[in-house]
C-alpha cells in the first residue's frame, strides 16, 4: 500500500445470502454488493490512515461484467485528499477482467462526529 494506492480482495461463496433471487438458473453477485464490497475497502483504508469517513456520493459507476459465485474479486483504490473531502476511483476485476469502475466521494468526520 502507498499513500494514494490501496487494494483488496473480496470473495462471495456460492451459498452467500447475495446470491439469494438473483437469478436462481444464473446467479450472478447484484451490483449494490460489488458496491457494498468497495465502500468496505475504502472504509478499511480509511480507518488504517487513522481517519474515519462518511460516504456523500458514488458516481460514473459503470458495471461491465458479471460476478458469478466463487468467483474471486480484486478492488483497487487510489485517492486524493482535498481539505475534508476524499475522492476514490475504484476499479474491481475479476479473472483479471474490469468487473465495474466508479467513484465514491466521502468526508473526514471531525473529531467530535466520530462513532463511539
Amino acid at each position: 500500500m502507498t499513500d494514494g494506492v490501496f487494494s483488496a480482495e473480496a470473495y462471495a461463496a456460492t451459498g452467500s445470502p447475495w446470491f439469494s433471487g438473483h437469478f436462481p438458473d444464473e446467479p450472478i453477485l447484484p451490483g449494490i454488493a460489488i458496491l457494498a464490497m468497495a465502500t468496505d475497502a475504502i472504509r478499511l483504508h480509511a480507518s488504517e490512515k487513522g481517519r474515519e469517513i462518511r460516504i456523500s456520493n458514488i458516481r460514473r459507476v459503470r458495471f461491465r461484467l458479471p460476478v458469478r459465485p466463487d468467483e474471486a474479486i480484486t478492488i483497487s483504490l487510489s485517492f486524493s485528499a482535498q481539505e475534508e473531502s476524499l475522492s476514490y476511483h475504484f476499479r474491481v476485476e475479476s479473472t483479471g477482467k474490469t468487473v465495474c469502475t466508479g467513484i465514491v466521494v466521502a468526508k473526514t468526520l471531525p473529531v467530535e462526529q466520530k462513532r463511539l
